[in-house]
């Protein structure tokens, strides 16, 4: 334990002295990932975009589904928009992490005491700043369609949270990933039942009362909630809820920094 502690701590003081590299690198990811494109961030307003209106067809007209009243909305557009805007961003940057090691192997052979553990913090970077943007007109359409309270300044902290929580995972998915490339293609069907199996398409209500805390483990559960009632009804996370959150956040981290760190002398060797 003391050995794991002292590793995390090293590690955390390696990331700081980093911090220019990191800021460099995630601006030039975020260029690159719209180089050649004639909407450039805009991508990041019409994915979502896409998504809402398959999704809302299928489930609000088709199916006929409707919120809960507890969020404070009869509009399953607005209770969709909520939910699939954050989650977004999360798979999102849990599919670029899987990758980031080996497609920057030239940076990890040949650049001598290159920090690699920043580059599944640069995906995180440069997907939030694309989040912001849908984030910034999620909150315009919310205000125009009945205001918001001050609580909608939550889901900052939740975005915190969530940014956290994806780096640990994406250091401990990238670095398997080094070794295994299936961890890649299998990332595909993982995040499609994740998808599922959070309250994004349907309330938490309908799901069996017994079965709900099952639901609840899921840090992203939380992370859904969060964005709705802080926009929609004015509300926090119950605070155990918000607890649970931030504590496997915060554990996700520290395993995920340990692990790299254990991976990381092997990565030069494997990186191809």
């Amino acid at each position: 334990m003391k050995e794991n502690f002292l590793i995390l701590m090293d590690f955390t003081r390696r990331l700081y002295k980093s911090r220019y590299m990191l800021r460099m690198l995630a601006v030039r990811e975020l260029k690159a990932s719209y180089a050649g494109s004639a909407f450039g961030l805009l991508w990041a307003v019409f994915n979502p975009l896409v998504y809402l209106v398959v999704y809302g067809i299928v489930f609000g007209i088709f199916f006929r589904s409707t919120p809960d009243p507890v969020y404070g909305t009869e509009s399953y557009f607005l209770f969709l928009l909520c939910g699939l805007v954050p989650w977004q961003f999360f798979s999102q940057t849990i599919n670029s992490s899987a990758g980031t090691l080996v497609k920057n192997f030239s940076l990890i052979k040949k650049a001598v005491g290159f920090p690699a553990e920043i580059l599944p913090i640069v995906t995180v970077i440069s997907n939030i700043i694309s989040h912001l943007i849908s984030l910034a007109l999620l909150v315009i359409v919310v205000a125009f369609s009945g205001g918001l309270t001050p609580f909608a300044f939550l889901i900052l902290a939740y975005l915190l949270l969530t940014a956290i929580f994806s780096i640990g995972l994406g250091w401990i998915i990238s670095g398997i990933n080094v070794f295994l490339r299936d961890v890649e293609q299998m990332l595909g069907l993982v995040m499609m039942g994740w998808l599922f199996f959070t309250p994004i398409f349907y309330s938490p209500s309908f799901v069996p009362a017994k079965y709900l805390f099952i639901m609840k483990l899921n840090p992203v559960y939380h992370l859904v909630e969060g964005y709705r009632l802080a926009l929609l009804t004015g509300r926090a996370l119950p605070p155990a809820d918000f607890v649970y959150f931030a504590s496997v956040s915060v554990i996700t981290f520290g395993v995920g920094g340990v692990f790299f760190r254990k991976l990381k002398p092997w990565f030069a060797e494997f990186c191809r």
